[in-house]
């Protein structure tokens, strides 16, 4: 259905060393996010109580929220941008207008194989979103 331009990226993306080193610094971030709004509002030498975990639940789900949001929005606005253009400056584009894809193939399959990543990341912070 989305045609073997988005099929090729689907099965090479994930594999890509960048991509892997991408998602530990993602996580290893929000990791460290987490221990700072633990460290802002509970602190390390005292004992909490439920409603402090409580509190400090969903103080951390808001901000990861909203940091995810942030990132997110900038990343994919400039992961689509540039899908096209990458394939512009390796001189592929020119053939991927030469096959028998349809013009919707090859922009649908370029836009949506380049926010897979972000999609992946997104998909990577759902334990961190149970934690």
């Amino acid at each position: 259905m989305l045609g073997p331009i988005f099929v090729r990226e689907w099965l090479t993306v994930p594999r890509r060393t960048r991509h892997y080193a991408v998602r530990t610094a993602y996580l290893g971030f929000l990791w460290v996010l987490g221990l700072t709004v633990w460290q802002v509002f509970v602190g390390w030498s005292q004992a909490t109580s439920l409603a402090d975990n409580a509190h400090f639940g969903l103080r951390l789900f808001k901000l990861i929220a909203e940091v995810q949001l942030a990132f997110i929005l900038f990343f994919a606005a400039i992961s689509a941008a540039s899908a096209i253009t990458q394939e512009k400056d390796r001189r592929t584009f020119i053939l991927l207008l030469m096959t028998d894809l349809r013009s919707y193939e090859i922009v649908l399959g370029k836009l949506l194989g380049s926010l897979l990543q972000i999609a992946l990341l997104i998909v990577g912070m759902v334990p961190v979103s149970f934690w």
